[in-house]
């Protein structure tokens, strides 16, 4: 409704003002310029200015809400542990001694720490031992009209068993707000979870995808960072239309400025409540909070917003590490000689499986089992992408052996990173080696102590590793199928089969020729024009054509921009539409932002100094660390 006697903001927005001064309600809660001027602004002329106007005020309300979310949120609301004098050997999660998001010192030069997003300048490295990771209630004041709903714990849905899952937790009706959140969560289930992660399809004997919606509805944190994703997914379909939807459109954007303020409400919540007495009840309070960050991360970075990426990162690696310190192991730096535990351990200590029987290699796990393996993996991933931008060695490398390695004490890898995220664990495995090999040789590289033929050996080995593997799937490429029984339903969807098998072999072989580039690069220097860099680029972007759906392009990011980085005139065109065709494009942040790199790489190509230049340059083309995955 128009206001012919508010804010010009409001006017121009078309939105009834509350005429507050000097401020109205609605421009204070969006934090964005309130114009009150008694005289007519030149700008609202009823043409050309007019809609100039409006279009920069639509930019500055989506600049605000990032800001709600981002830098300003980091400032104000601080965890209730902030203890500067927590002892290394103080127990596990105990309130004197441990933060239980604390930050440690990174073993990195911060003079060469890149700021991930936003101002290089505006953030410097940990200097403190401990470094609280905070959050504000971004912007809980502005937004007085959502409080009183989201502060009760009387509107948050609960789980009560199978066929009551969603309840209103007052006994009373759910009101029209809380009937339209779980609608959008149900979305959330049944087509934007699938859309983020093609290849999770875990087997109907380990419980399949139930966990998702069981821990959402169980708990809070993880319901709000559900309801965040969910609802930009909607505002980014619904604005994709080309008319039409106006109401739902504002409706999906208002749920997301919600939620985001929530979140962060939530997660406070959570981490205050999480010392306990009970090992059991730390772990999986921990597990859930760590789902919950890493969740928000997706949330970011699927809205192309990466200036807190590294901060939610952090801070989920540290909820990772205190997790296996719980167990009583000496998983933390202080006792690096103790033995850490398996993950059997502790999958074991979340309580126990809803039954027992085996069939074919698979396990059935409870909800919370099956959602610290899969947040697991997308931690793991992400930490190992990461190193290779900064520099530095993947900070959980001493837990792939344990997770990931075929080599584990049980014979068989913990983790397989096929069954979710698409690739083999050995290809991303191999990415982590290269990325610590990188930072030993720079290492040494400055204090002159480099031995270049030790530097060879041990690329030697990563080598054979990916060559041998790489043949290996092309010999299984020729062998018959046999389908799981117990997923036989798979054989009437012939998209869905697709997608599970030759897909992820696919995305295997992208990954594995992106890493053999990258193994290159390190050992030899940029080299665009190597045999060796030549021949896994153009198979590389061979299989990239070759992927099943456009869509699963989200799935290779890293290789796709490493590839693209290296690759010659002739191939940009080729490169650039793959990017193109992904639509709508704000669903594809991470990619968009890795073909900004791979724009920027090729137009200064001539000018690069091939004894100096790398990948890490390449990503700092953007002033800013993307997470590319």
């Amino acid at each position: 409704m128009k206001s012919y006697s508010g804010c010009w903001t409001c006017r121009l927005r078309r939105k009834k003002c509350d005429e507050m001064r000097p401020e109205c309600r609605i421009c204070s809660s969006l934090q964005i310029t309130c114009y009150y001027d008694q005289v007519k602004p030149a700008w609202m002329d009823g043409g050309a200015g007019q809609m100039a106007k409006a279009e920069e005020v639509k930019e500055e309300v989506k600049r605000a809400a990032a800001r709600r979310r981002g830098a300003q949120s980091m400032d104000v609301l601080e965890t209730h542990v902030a203890s500067a004098q927590a002892e290394e050997n103080a127990p596990p999660f105990s309130d004197a001694g441990v933060d239980m998001l604390g930050l440690p010192n990174r073993p990195r030069d911060p003079a060469s720490r890149m700021h991930v997003g936003g101002d290089p300048s505006s953030r410097s490295s940990p200097t403190h031992p401990s470094l609280a990771y905070t959050w504000s209630d971004g912007g809980a004041s502005s937004i007085s009209h959502f409080n009183t709903r989201h502060n009760s714990t009387a509107t948050t849905p609960s789980y009560s068993g199978p066929g009551t899952l969603f309840v209103d937790t007052s006994g009373n009706r759910a009101s029209a707000d809380e009937e339209i959140d779980r609608r959008i969560i149900v979305f959330y289930f049944d087509h934007f979870f699938p859309f983020l992660f093609p290849f999770y399809r875990p087997p109907l004997l380990e419980g399949g995808r139930s966990w998702v919606m069981e821990l959402a509805v169980r708990n809070k944190a993880m319901w709000h960072t559900t309801l965040c994703l969910s609802s930009y997914f909607m505002s980014v379909a619904l604005d994709n239309t080309a008319s039409g939807h106006e109401f739902c459109k504002a409706l999906a954007w208002e749920r997301l400025l919600r939620q985001t303020d929530v979140t962060f409400r939530m997660l406070q919540q959570d981490l205050e409540g999480v010392t306990s007495s009970d090992a059991q009840d730390l772990i999986i309070e921990t597990s859930r909070i760590m789902g919950s960050v890493i969740q928000l991360l997706k949330f970011e970075v699927s809205a192309g917003n990466f200036e807190n990426c590294q901060t939610h990162l952090d801070a989920a690696i540290v909820l990772f590490t205190q997790i296996f310190r719980a167990t009583g192991y000496g998983a933390n730096d202080g006792n690096e000689g103790r033995e850490l535990p398996t993950f059997h351990d502790i999958l074991s200590r979340m309580g126990d499986p809803p039954w027992t029987m085996e069939l074919q290699q698979s396990r059935a796990w409870n909800s919370d089992q099956a959602a610290f393996r899969f947040f697991s993996v997308l931690l793991l991933l992400d930490d190992i992408v990461t190193s290779t931008c900064f520099e530095e060695p993947p900070r959980l490398q001493k837990y792939h052996a344990l997770l990931l390695s075929t080599d584990s004490p049980d014979g068989k890898a913990s983790l397989r990173l096929e069954a979710f995220v698409g690739c083999e664990s050995w290809a991303i495995l191999q990415i982590g080696q290269i990325a610590a090999l990188d930072a030993w040789k720079k290492s040494l590289r400055k204090t002159g102590q480099l031995d270049t033929m030790e530097l060879v050996a041990r690329a030697v080995e990563i080598k054979q590793i990916l060559v041998e593997n790489l043949a290996s799937l092309d010999a299984a490429a020729h062998a018959p199928r046999t389908p799981n029984p117990v997923d036989m339903f798979m054989l009437y969807n012939d998209h869905a089969l697709s997608t599970l098998g030759d897909g992820s072999t696919v995305v295997t072989r992208i990954w594995a020729h992106a890493a053999l580039i990258y193994l290159s690069v390190v050992v030899s220097g940029w080299q665009p024009g190597s045999s060796t860099i030549r021949e896994n680029v153009a198979r590389a972007i061979e299989l990239l054509s070759q992927l099943p759906a456009p869509a699963l392009l989200r799935t290779v990011v890293w290789p796709f921009c490493i590839v693209g980085c290296l690759a010659n005139p002739d191939e940009e065109c080729l490169l650039r539409s793959m990017a193109q065709a992904l639509v709508p494009l704000r669903l594809f942040g991470a990619t968009q932002k890795a073909l900004e790199i791979m724009e920027n790489v090729w137009k200064c190509r001539d000018a690069i100094d091939v004894n100096t230049w790398d990948f890490a340059a390449c990503v700092r083309t953007l002033g800013y660390v993307p997470l590319l995955v």
